[in-house]
């Protein structure tokens, strides 16, 4: 089961009575006014876990949040960063060192794919009220040497963007 990746149940979203700032929910998380959910099917096993505060309690960088994603043809993750207008640049750069340099994101990446040996696919989405080109995204894309699936733009006069989109 998914959650036995979790070194700390409480930084799972629940459905009711969540111990985590950040969880809205089950399927969704906020910061700052930042908002995105994962919607769940019959078929899927869907995980919300809160990184930043929880998981990992440190003043190293990390980013907010990881959803973890399994059905019985993919098994994906999805390392969010929820940012305010100004702070893009910087998104990119915590998305790289989570991926890279934080302990605790690689071993649940490793126990997550361990539990049937199948390839995680990992997706990295950065959540924003800000405006990012094409060609900055390139920029920093290169710069930090990863790839991000989606750079979704969210307010509080928009629908919250849903991680099924990118499945």
């Amino acid at each position: 089961m998914m959650n036995s990746c979790i070194s700390n149940q409480d930084c799972i979203c629940r459905r009711y009575q969540n111990r985590t700032k950040g969880c809205i929910n089950e399927f969704s998380i906020e910061d700052s006014g930042k908002k995105i959910q994962l919607t769940k099917r019959a078929e899927d096993d869907v995980l919300a876990i809160i990184l930043d505060g929880c998981l990992m309690t440190d003043n190293n960088t990390k980013c907010d949040a990881l959803f973890l994603f399994q059905n019985l043809n993919k098994k994906i993750s999805f390392l969010i960063e929820l940012k305010g207008f100004g702070d893009i640049e910087k998104a990119f750069m915590q998305l790289e060192y989570t991926k890279n340099h934080r302990l605790e994101y690689k071993q649940i990446i490793d126990c997550f794919k361990s539990l049937d040996n199948k390839k995680v696919k990992e997706h990295f989405i950065i959540v924003t009220n800000g405006i990012l080109d094409k060609i900055q995204k390139e920029k920093y894309e290169e710069q930090y040497r990863i790839r991000v699936k989606a750079v979704l733009n969210n307010d509080a006069t928009k629908k919250i963007p849903n991680l099924r989109d990118y499945i």
